[in-house]
C-alpha cells in the first residue's frame, strides 16, 4: 500500500482529498469493530459518499450543499443498504462543514450537535498517524459533552480522521487513504 501525500511545512502529511478518494475506516460502536469503506463520489456542492461493508452491502450518504457549507449537527444515522441516505441541510457524516473548520481555524473552538469544541495542543505529543507519516489535524474535545475528534487541516474537506469518547458509544478511526 502506497499513500501519497503533500508535505505541509510543519512535516505533516495532508492527504489529498478529491472525487475518487477511498477512506477506510474501522468503527467502534457497542462493543464491536466494523470496517467501513468510503468512496467520495462527489464534493463540489453536494458530497455523495458511497458506502461499503465488508464488500457484502452498500449504499451511500448524502451531504447537501447546505450541510457541507453550514451543517451544525453530525448525523449517526446507522445506514440502509442499497439506498442514497439524504442528510438534513444542517448535518454532515465523517466530516465537518466548511463553515464549523472556518469557526475552529478563527477562534480555536466551534459548536457541533450543540456541543463546544475548543481546541486542544498537543498535536505534537499525540499525532494522529496514517501510513506511518504524521497527518496535519486539529485535535478538539467537547466542553459539554465528552468527545474528542481529530479533524484534517482541509478548509475544502474537513475530514473527521478520528473520534473517542463519543456519548453514543460509536467512535471510529481512519486507517487509510487512497
Amino acid at each position: 500500500m502506497t499513500l501519497v501525500f503533500l508535505q505541509a511545512v510543519a512535516k505533516q502529511a495532508i492527504p489529498p482529498i478529491k472525487a475518487g478518494t477511498k477512506l477506510e475506516y474501522r468503527f467502534f460502536l457497542y462493543g464491536q469493530t466494523v470496517p467501513l469503506n468510503l468512496t467520495i463520489k462527489s464534493m463540489v456542492d453536494t458530497v455523495q459518499l458511497d458506502w461499503n461493508l465488508r464488500g457484502y452491502t452498500s449504499g451511500s450518504y448524502l451531504i447537501t450543499a447546505s450541510g457541507f457549507r453550514q451543517g451544525k449537527k453530525l448525523s449517526f444515522i446507522q445506514p440502509a443498504p442499497q439506498t442514497v441516505l439524504r442528510l438534513a441541510d444542517d448535518e454532515t457524516f465523517a466530516l465537518i462543514s466548511k463553515a464549523a473548520f472556518a469557526d475552529l481555524k478563527r477562534n480555536k473552538r466551534f459548536i457541533y450537535n450543540n456541543t463546544t469544541y475548543v481546541l486542544k495542543s498537543d498535536s505534537k505529543d499525540k499525532p494522529f498517524m496514517l501510513g506511518g507519516e504524521k497527518v496535519d489535524v486539529w485535535h478538539v474535545t467537547g466542553v459539554e459533552e465528552e468527545g474528542d475528534l481529530w479533524i484534517l487541516n482541509n478548509p475544502d474537506f474537513p475530514l473527521i480522521c478520528q473520534m473517542e469518547a463519543n456519548p453514543l458509544g460509536i467512535n471510529f478511526t481512519l486507517t487509510a487513504i487512497r
